[in-house]
């Protein structure tokens, strides 16, 4: 028998000596001699043999050799362990048990078994302790067995390890729904993301709760449709949640639904899924489509200024040289007027210096003044430092009236007239009043974009306030800032 097989390997039945009539000594030798463990039974302060069985002798490689008679060194020799020989004598000394589990020996050259070895004491008439007892079980199969459970574990140990990794620098939330049970699992970056106290329970009525109000019946119905085998068993949707301090946060949410047969027909079971917080992204997509919209719009504008300032330069112009130069002068100026406003297109840091109200407006109006003729705009106001922040916002608004002065209003016909004033108290307060110009309409029907850009500005980028008053003899604006806003 060799020992790597298992220790019970081709023991089917005892078959007792023939003629043996009930459980006699013979009898019971033979049973001793096949049963599925290693037994040796050695005598004297020499450890001699008095019994071996055929396992035992099986596992030295000598099952039809007598060993009876010699000592355990002659037999074994190098390959009994240390280990063994302290068991052995600690029987002696103390007379109690001793025993090793998974203890490897390599029996036969360039194998290793591995035993559970138990060593009794053996006591004479006198209680006098004369030899040992040794069991030994075969247990290779079992301690592979283990090593492979035990490598197995650690591989799937480290395959979750990198998996918990790959999702904390993902940021990614999980979930896990059970249909039938209603159970509900939240990783601790969802909770995080929807809100919720790591500490407290995610369920099913929280997550419906969550969803923003405008986005609930849609998630709902795409998450409900997995119930049916034919919908593919997938989903991905980008909505909003509602966070329990108000705050609206944009997730991609993912869901796959497992399917289990009941009764012979596919019935859902469980849902995984993952989400993402896509806030950020749906903010730049939308800031890059407001930026779009800007970029068109100040096109259009440049267009009508240009066109506007050619007609405003050939009703003064006396020849085609002067008009050349005067309206080489006024496009150079719009130039430097759109360099000031384009940090608050581009969304670019301004410039880290200082200016005055006084000069922001000069630059945006010189493009529509004619040097070598009465100037239609009046500017009266105190000297007033303003932050670039608050500068770069301030052109802006600027320009855009100034635009619209162009196209429809005082700056659109010869004798169209412009004030620009402003005070410093409470607020800093600056009144835009045109006269002379095409009549009103009154006030529009619909805000343009341009209007819009003015009012979300001033009233969100600087906590200021604006007012339009559409009067028939020109519109006049009222714009109030912050003082404290003016050093931004």
């Amino acid at each position: 028998m060799s020992p790597s097989q298992p220790w019970a390997y081709g023991l089917d039945e005892i078959r007792l000596q023939g003629g043996a009539e009930g459980f006699s000594r013979e009898a019971l030798s033979e049973l001793l001699e096949n049963v599925p463990l290693a037994i040796s039974v050695t005598l004297g302060p020499h450890q001699q043999f008095a019994f071996a069985n055929r396992l035992f002798r099986s596992a030295l490689s000598v099952p039809d050799e007598d060993i009876v008679g010699r000592t355990v060194s002659e037999v074994m020799g190098e390959k009994y362990t240390h280990e063994l020989w302290t068991l052995r004598g600690k029987v002696f000394q103390t007379g109690e048990p001793q025993e090793l589990k998974d203890h490897p020996l390599v029996l036969t050259p360039g194998t290793t078994t591995y035993w559970d070895i138990k060593f009794l004491p053996v006591r004479d008439g006198g209680d006098e302790i004369s030899g040992i007892l040794a069991l030994a079980a075969h247990v290779t199969e079992r301690v592979k067995a283990r090593g492979e459970a035990e490598l197995k574990a650690r591989e799937v140990a480290l395959h979750n390890e990198r998996l918990a990794l790959a999702v904390e620098a993902t940021e990614m939330g999980l979930w896990e729904w059970n249909v039938q049970t209603g159970e509900t699992f939240w990783s601790d970056r969802q909770k995080d993301i929807f809100g919720l106290p790591r500490s407290e329970p995610a369920t099913y009525e929280f997550w419906y709760s969550a969803i923003h109000p405008d986005d609930r019946e849609h998630v709902a119905s795409s998450v409900g449709s997995l119930s049916d085998p034919r919908s593919g068993g997938q989903i991905q949707i980008e909505h909003r949640v509602v966070r329990p301090d108000g705050e609206i946060r944009w997730i991609l949410s993912r869901g796959r639904m497992l399917y289990e047969i009941i009764n012979g027909e596919l019935k859902p079971a469980r849902v995984l899924g993952t989400i993402i917080d896509i806030t950020e992204r749906r903010r730049n997509e939308e800031i890059r489509q407001l930026l779009v919209q800007e970029l068109n719009h100040r096109v259009k504008n440049l267009f009508a200024m240009t066109s506007g300032m050619i007609a405003m330069t050939a009703r003064t112009a006396e020849t085609p040289k002067q008009m050349a130069a005067a309206l080489r002068g006024r496009i150079d100026a719009l130039a430097r007027a759109h360099e000031l406003i384009r940090p608050a297109i581009t969304g670019s840091e301004p410039t880290d210096e200082e200016t005055t109200v006084e000069k922001i407006v000069e630059a945006i109006l010189a493009p529509h003044v004619n040097q070598d003729a009465p100037s239609p705009i009046t500017l009266e106001g105190p000297p007033v430092r303003i932050g670039p922040k608050a500068a770069t916002i301030l052109t802006l608004v600027l320009h855009e009236l100034a635009t619209n002065a162009l196209k429809y209003g005082a700056l659109s016909v010869p004798e169209g007239r412009l004030r620009i004033a402003w005070i410093r108290g409470v607020m800093l307060t600056l009144t835009w009043q045109e006269e002379n110009g095409p009549a009103t309409q009154g006030v529009p029907s619909t805000e343009g974009f341009g209007s819009k850009l003015v009012h979300r500005s001033v009233t969100d980028q600087l906590g200021g306030a604006i007012a339009y008053d559409w009067r028939a003899e020109g519109l006049q604006v009222r714009i109030d800032l912050p003082l404290n806003q003016l050093k931004a």
